[in-house]
């Protein structure tokens, strides 16, 4: 089973990535992207592809501050990186993301606010898979984790009901905040998720990835 796992590397996280990657195999993980927001700055990628047994690769997080601005930073970055995604932190944003089948992954973790009808609608039209960040479920206490665990479920029902693809994340930025597939999985379906419902959310980075590096020359037609 290929689980991948999304994380965070120096200079926008705490670890180099080649720190992260022998983490990472240690903890089970067959392999990790590095998704920050400015990929050129990543340190030493190269000293991470040497890592044995564990596959690396380089994605990137958007964000910005509208949507006409997301849609040109998703644009500019397809062509270079195999997943692409966008953190949505406001309605608009969202819904932007929803829209553009150029993103990969919608990425909703501390977001308040459920996803909308029109917005699970537009992301089944354009393939959009959605991702939990799991970190707060870690980190909350009380009753903003109640709440949080409450925006969740309505999110999971939602994807279930339009049968979009869904994904899952520790989204670590350190080495000290990575979690076992095990783990991951356990924390996942505290929140509601089927156990094999997990695991697949696990397993959708490495298909991403790997459909996005075939060498599409149109819709629906590739270059062998």
């Amino acid at each position: 089973m290929s689980f991948y796992e999304c994380l965070k590397s120096f200079p926008e996280g705490s670890d180099s990535p080649s720190r992260l990657a022998l983490v990472a195999k240690r903890l089970g993980w067959q392999g990790i992207i590095i998704c920050n927001e400015d990929p050129r700055r990543i340190f030493r990628i190269d000293a991470a592809e040497k890592v044995k047994d564990i596959s690396i690769s380089v994605g990137a997080e958007v964000t910005a501050p509208n949507a006409r601005a997301l849609r040109s930073r998703v644009f500019s970055l397809r062509a270079r990186y195999p997943f692409i995604t966008v953190r949505g932190e406001t309605e608009e944003l969202i819904r932007a993301a929803c829209e553009d089948a150029n993103v990969d992954l919608l990425l909703l973790g501390q977001a308040w606010r459920p996803l909308g009808i029109a917005q699970a609608r537009a992301a089944e039209q354009n393939q959009i898979a959605i991702g939990f960040d799991l970190s707060p479920l870690i980190r909350l206490r009380g009753s903003s984790r109640s709440r949080w665990m409450e925006v969740a479920k309505r999110n999971l029902e939602l994807a279930r009901k339009f049968d979009l693809s869904m994904a899952i994340t520790s989204r670590a930025r350190s080495h000290l905040d990575m979690r076992s597939p095990r783990a991951l999985v356990a924390l996942a379906e505290v929140v509601g998720f089927e156990h094999s419902e997990a695991e697949e959310a696990l397993k959708l980075p490495a298909r991403l990835v790997a459909l996005n590096r075939r060498n599409w020359i149109g819709p629906g037609v590739e270059l062998l």
